[in-house]
Order: structure tokens, then C-alpha cells, then sequence
């Protein structure tokens, strides 16, 4: 799948979920999901695993219930971002 359309995909979710805290799973912080945003960003921007790896896959495999569909969409586009 073409990466500039998860990341919009998947920042249309972060967004939903910060516009309605109320909907935020306990194991996810509203800082946690705002950084992710950025690094979405940077990764769109630079392309490039080596230049730039974003933090957020750790913070998922920490902390995220592992059957969360967000975390799955943003393990799948690292797998892209990765491959580029």
C-alpha cells in the first residue's frame, strides 16, 4: 500500500481520538499519540529508515494492548516506511 495514504489514514485516526479524549484507550497518552503525529511527518518528509527511525514502534510494543487496531496500522506502515 502506497505510504502516504496510511499516514492519512492513520492521522485521520490519531486525530479522531484526540478531538474525543474521552475515546483514548487507558495504555495510550494524548502526548504519546501528538508526537506520533510529528513523527508521521518526519517520516513522510525524509523517507528513509536510516536517516530517520521513528520512536513510536517502541512505545507500542511497551505499552499497547497488542490487538489495537491503530497500533497494527502503524506497525504496517513502518514495515512500508522500512522497504522504501
Amino acid at each position: 500500500m502506497d505510504m502516504d495514504i496510511l499516514i492519512e489514514d492513520i492521522k485521520k485516526d490519531i486525530n479522531k481520538l484526540l478531538s474525543h479524549p474521552d475515546t483514548i484507550p487507558y495504555y495510550m497518552l494524548p502526548s504519546q499519540l501528538e508526537m506520533t503525529l510529528q513523527e508521521l511527518d518526519k517520516m513522510r518528509e525524509v523517507r528513509n529508515a536510516d536517516t530517520f527511525f521513528p520512536y513510536y514502534p517502541k512505545g507500542i510494543s511497551d505499552a499497547w494492548d497488542y490487538n489495537d487496531p491503530l497500533g497494527n496500522k502503524l506497525m504496517d506502515l513502518l514495515n512500508v516506511y522500512r522497504k522504501l
